[in-house]
């Protein structure tokens, strides 16, 4: 089924982690074909100069949790992760996500990398961080390429950062963001994200969302002016009939998203 533009895209959180997530990722994929969908992936790195720079997909469970190439060797062998470069090929024809994270060594040459087979890939990529300094940096390496920011906070004035890094928490002007979509995070109710939300639209960004951790959450998240959402496996199963009813909703003619409330529950 061809879909128009402004259906919604689902992003199966980290479901291009692994190979047995990324089966899984299809799976649920396929029981929704009136979304448009994306597979994402988590990226660490090692770019020590004992080899060239190592891609892997990883999601830290602390921002010191950066492996070595061994441990990595290993979880590759037993499908524990992928290198990114196996992961790419694994998704030909799918969009993909790539979400940085933490790593080891030069920071510049591990992201040529990435821009490299990012490059390559036949279907969208977007590139995706926390950190500010690292889409910087992806934005002088690759001009061209979709980079989104993650956050908590987006107003037409200033963004919170919340990157590893110091200071821990920062606000800076938002137009001076390198980017070309904002993933708010939902924080505190919507009645806080529907300002965001405009704010964005207004400033010419696409916004995505995430932390919409219920099948309630996803549902009012697909009938928000929302370009994409992120999606937990559980919750997305679990609403599926609700989500699917939602993402139908867009593909009529003359749809408009439906705000949320402005009230705090």
């Amino acid at each position: 089924m061809s879909l128009p533009p402004h259906a919604l895209q689902i992003l199966q959180h980290r479901s291009l982690n692994s190979p047995r997530a990324f089966e899984r990722g299809l799976k649920l994929a396929e029981r929704l074909p009136e979304a448009r969908h994306a597979h994402e992936a988590d990226i660490c790195w090692i770019a020590d100069g004992d080899g060239p720079p190592l891609l892997y997909t990883h999601h830290p469970d602390l921002m010191f949790d950066r492996l070595g190439r061994r441990a990595v060797a290993k979880a590759c062998a037993t499908g524990r992760m992928w290198r990114l470069e196996d992961a790419l090929t694994a998704a030909r024809g799918h969009a993909v996500i790539l979400e940085l994270k933490v790593g080891k060594g030069d920071r510049r040459a591990a992201l040529a990398e990435l821009v490299r087979l990012a490059q390559e890939h036949d279907a969208p990529v977007l590139i995706d961080a926390f950190s500010l300094d690292l889409l910087r940096l992806t934005r002088a390496l690759a001009p061209a390429a979709r980079l989104s920011l993650h956050t908590g906070l987006y107003r037409p004035d200033t963004t919170m950062i919340t990157a590893a890094g110091w200071p821990l928490i920062q606000s800076v002007p938002s137009t001076t963001l390198p980017i070309d979509v904002i993933s708010l995070r939902l924080y505190g109710g919507w009645h806080r994200m529907v300002p965001q939300i405009a704010a964005a639209l207004d400033a010419g960004l696409t916004p995505h969302m995430s932390r919409l951790l219920t099948p309630d959450e996803l549902v009012l998240g697909a009938r928000a002016p929302l370009a994409a959402i992120y999606a937990d496996p559980e919750p997305y199963e679990a609403g599926l009939d609700a989500l699917r009813a939602a993402c139908s909703e867009r593909l009529e003619p003359g749809w408009a998203p439906v705000a949320a409330s402005d009230k705090a529950p």
